[in-house]
């Protein structure tokens, strides 16, 4: 089972979040992310209702699955404002320091002089993430994998 949790995205996600229960439209969607990380696909757009666990799939589960398999890249997770970004970087922070992750990813930790919730790295090693607001500073930044979440606030924004 471990060893299909740091190949499988799905299997990841209901050993790092227990209670976790994928419907099919979530199965669809880590094959996807999969892809990405495999680079087999390079662009991604999802579209999907809210509340049916896109976020915790693409912004938080992914990321840390992510960076637990490749403990050298970059992940900017963004969306419409730094503060939900700054939540999704909290989440996946803490997916990483929780027990299961560590089970599964051993030698994979934060590292100590680098765990700020807008930007924090990997221990002994070049990746990391940093989350930012749409629009928000980024130069000097670059990335492996660039997540946008929520790039809008409401309709009216979006309108605009």
């Amino acid at each position: 089972m471990r060893e299909l949790a740091r190949q499988r995205l799905i299997p990841f996600a209901c050993a790092t979040l227990p209670g976790y229960r994928p419907a099919p439209h979530l199965a669809r969607l880590a094959e996807a992310l999969e892809a990405v990380e495999r680079g087999e696909i390079r662009r991604l757009m999802v579209w999907m209702p809210p509340r049916h666990g896109k976020s915790e799939l693409a912004s938080i589960r992914f990321p840390a699955w992510y960076l637990g398999r490749n403990p050298d890249r970059r992940v900017v997770l963004a969306a419409y404002g730094a503060d939900l970004a700054q939540r999704f970087s909290r989440f996946v922070r803490a997916t990483i320091e929780g027990p299961q992750f560590r089970c599964l990813f051993p030698g994979i930790r934060l590292a100590e002089d680098s765990r700020a919730v807008d930007a924090w790295d990997i221990a002994g090693r070049r990746g990391g993430l940093k989350a930012v607001g749409v629009g928000g500073p980024l130069t000097g930044h670059g990335a492996n994998l660039l997540i946008i979440d929520d790039p809008v606030k409401n309709r009216e924004e979006a309108d605009s």
